[in-house]
């Protein structure tokens, strides 16, 4: 076929199972993705030293075939996905020194976001309402003084921490555990939109196309906790796809600040556990600034503690208003409202999270939803 591009050419590379060590291997005997492409094309051969099994040769070969590259190249074009390797200007520092770090990034957004101080958010997909409501008021406290939010864009926690922190002026940058095509979970489709919007940023290791398989996630985190200056976890279990988080960042040599939680609550086992061993305690997202040595330099952080006002949201629009009409009668369920504004479920949700996320709406236990006075 003709010269490829470069993310087409990264696509390929990370298609086939290499481990990121033997994809930095192979960039090392040949810094060009493209050159290693066409190398390949006529060689069929991958450096000995990387010690690959014949079937990863057997991948790469059936991959580099016209079909599956003109996929790649309509999935890059449609959802505007542009890629880097650990030997471009813009790879995150953040990761350059870790063990295992990815040796080729897929990204959608501003990729500058990464230049802000910033922390990572973490905690239970089923989390209580206290929790919740702790991680966007703490967020939206954050951003507002110039840290971007780091998470995974997944219900509960990770969700809350990104919409507090778009209540703020920082970006904030979810990091997924598929390809960037997959709209996964599809109901924070809505706020990954509004996450772009606001000059944020999503990344993955994984190739567009790739599915959101159950053994990504813990391996993903390390990057949510590496890009971090610190994490905060906000409410876990012991057993727990947040505490693989917590482990990566002990191990990057990160602060982790640890939320309280509520006692004998069993969602916040973890919390306690590590506070009892060691772990950073804190409230309030200045506990947090005060430690890591932020008050003391907001300029380097772009922050403005003194006026936490955020921009102006756009006004709601008639889907919107319909919601917020129908809330003026009082407390709703999600299944009373889908009802009784023969609403699609998908779209509700989405609707409720961006009302939610502009204060109008706030969600109860027991997935009731109130309008915000």
């Amino acid at each position: 076929m003709d010269t490829i591009s470069r993310p087409l050419s990264l696509c390929w590379l990370s298609s086939a199972g290499l481990s990121p060590d033997q994809i930095r291997i192979w960039l090392e005997n040949e810094p060009d993705p493209v050159q290693i492409f066409e190398s390949f094309q006529r060689t069929r051969s991958i450096p000995a030293e990387m010690n690959c099994p014949e079937k990863i040769a057997q991948t790469l070969s059936a991959n580099s075939q016209s079909a599956a590259m003109g996929r790649w190249e309509r999935l890059l074009e449609q959802h505007g996905i542009q890629a880097l390797c650990c030997l471009d200007p813009d790879y995150p520092a953040q990761l350059k020194d870790l063990p295992e770090a990815p040796a080729i990034l897929f990204y959608q957004g501003n990729i500058q976001a990464l230049n802000h101080a910033s922390t990572a958010m973490v905690g239970s997909r089923s989390a209580t309402y206290k929790g919740l409501e702790a991680t966007r008021q703490i967020a939206e406290r954050l951003s507002h003084a110039g840290i971007a939010i780091i998470s995974g864009l997944a219900h509960g926690i990770d969700a809350a921490a990104h919409q507090g922190c778009l209540k703020g002026k920082a970006p904030t940058i979810a990091v997924l555990g598929c390809g960037l095509d997959q709209d996964y979970p599809a109901e924070n489709a809505s706020l990954r939109h509004q996450i772009m919007e606001r000059g944020g940023l999503t990344l993955s290791e994984y190739t567009p196309g790739e599915k959101p398989l159950g053994w990504h996630f813990p391996y993903r985190n390390r990057i949510i906790s590496g890009l971090a200056d610190c994490l905060i976890l906000m409410e876990a279990r012991i057993r727990s796809g947040s505490m693989t988080t917590v482990q990566h960042a002990l191990n990057q040599g990160k602060d982790v600040f640890v939320y309280p939680g509520e006692p004998g609550n069993p969602k916040s086992e973890a919390n306690h556990q590590l506070l009892r061993e060691g772990a950073i305690y804190f409230t309030t997202a200045e506990d947090i600034m005060e430690d890591m040595g932020w008050l003391d330099k907001r300029q380097d952080v772009g922050q403005n503690i003194e006026s936490p006002s955020p921009d102006p949201l756009p006004p709601v629009s008639a889907t919107e208003q319909h919601v917020l009409n129908q809330l003026e009668k009082g407390e709703q369920s999600f299944d009373q409202l889908c009802e009784a504004l023969g609403m699609p479920a998908a779209m509700l949700n989405a609707t409720l999270s961006m009302l939610q996320i502009q204060g109008l709406v706030e969600a109860l236990p027991g997935k009731i939803y109130q309008r915000k006075a």
